[in-house]
């Protein structure tokens, strides 16, 4: 396991000019999500030093409108 600090995440993002939000999901874990084209980065950092890091690709393509955001809301509840 490589010995990566959540800074080291940060200053690389920031050098290939990737711009980049902060989460706190978890009590260890600090998630940095970034978005290239056609691709999102979930890089979650745990205190211990150690990265994980989840993909999602896709089109980019428009999908629907408010309604259909209501209906995948709908069907994906939360609770």
């Amino acid at each position: 396991m490589e010995n990566v600090t959540i800074f080291d995440v940060l200053k690389m993002l920031e050098e290939a000019k990737i711009s980049f939000r902060l989460a706190r999901d978890r009590p260890d874990t600090v998630r940095v999500d970034a978005t290239l084209c056609g691709l999102r980065l979930e890089i979650e950092c745990f205190d211990d030093n150690h990265v994980e890091v989840s993909t999602f690709r896709g089109t980019e393509d428009i999908d629907g409108d408010y309604g259909h955001l209501l209906k995948l809301l709908a069907e994906n509840p939360m609770d």
